[in-house]
């Protein structure tokens, strides 16, 4: 019981752990003991069983730093050394035992956040290069109707990071949901939306990577904010579909 409360603990401050998988072993456990008819068997050890099936769940819950086992267990030496005093002896083992398994916790925490962050940023990458128009003057139309009215989640999706970023330095803004705003409010209104026609993909589809220069200037949101006015359209990476985004902003000559 000591365990499971101690690892319940550090489930809780764990995003990736779910706590009712373990609460699930354990009542699974029960209630199969109880439907087989095994409790006779087990005379009156069931509980402890299932017991025993809640600190599985909760051991695979923690699995992600085993550190937090190292920890629980040093908790526990303190708590039973602080229960024999005044003799001492287990009770010092168990706070020695207690900042070095606290110390080791927190590295690994740390590792496991940035793991996270990495696998996060790679999947926000992949996603990004997974949206975005086959044809490159289509990116000037869609920013267009982006921007009058605004509409931010539209605009921001087809930028690059790079992008996003000189979107907020050129409306002195915090970010690019709040640049497209600035950016928005900066455009006449009925302004129209249509951008000038380029010359579509060639054929075959270019390579990734590529890099096409489109001219912005003209339309009503490049004459109100002409430091976005020319916009460099890449291939995307990854995606078999000839796809285009914004990769950054120059400003109009």
């Amino acid at each position: 019981m000591g365990a499971a409360v101690l690892l319940f603990v550090f489930v809780a401050f764990d995003d990736q752990a779910r706590w009712w998988v373990p609460v699930a072993a354990g009542l699974v456990v029960l209630v199969l003991l109880s439907l087989l008819r095994l409790d006779r068997l087990l005379k009156g050890w069931t509980w402890h069983v299932a017991g025993v099936a809640l600190l599985a769940g909760l051991v695979h819950e923690t699995a992600g730093n085993p550190w937090s086992w190292a920890f629980a267990t040093s908790i526990g030496v303190l708590v039973a050394g602080l229960l024999r005093l005044p003799r001492w002896q287990v009770a010092a083992v168990g706070a020695a035992l207690c900042v070095v398994s606290f110390v080791g916790y927190q590295f690994r925490a740390a590792e496991v956040r940035d793991q996270e962050t990495q696998i996060a940023q790679q999947a926000g990458t992949q996603m990004r290069q997974g949206f975005g128009y086959d044809r490159p003057d289509l990116v000037l139309t869609k920013l267009g109707e982006g921007l009058t009215p605004a509409d931010p989640e539209a605009v921001c999706r087809l930028l690059d990071p790079a992008a996003q970023a000189q979107l907020a330095q050129a409306t002195g803004a915090a970010d690019c949901t709040a640049g497209v705003g600035v950016a928005a409010s900066r455009v006449p209104a009925g302004s129209p939306t249509a951008a000038p026609r380029a010359s579509t993909s060639p054929t075959p589809a270019p390579a990734p990577g590529t890099v096409v220069a489109l001219d912005g200037c003209s339309t009503a949101w490049g004459r109100a904010v002409p430091a976005l006015g020319t916009v460099d359209v890449v291939r995307t990476e990854n995606t078999a579909k000839a796809t285009w985004r914004v990769a950054r902003f120059r400003p109009c000559p």
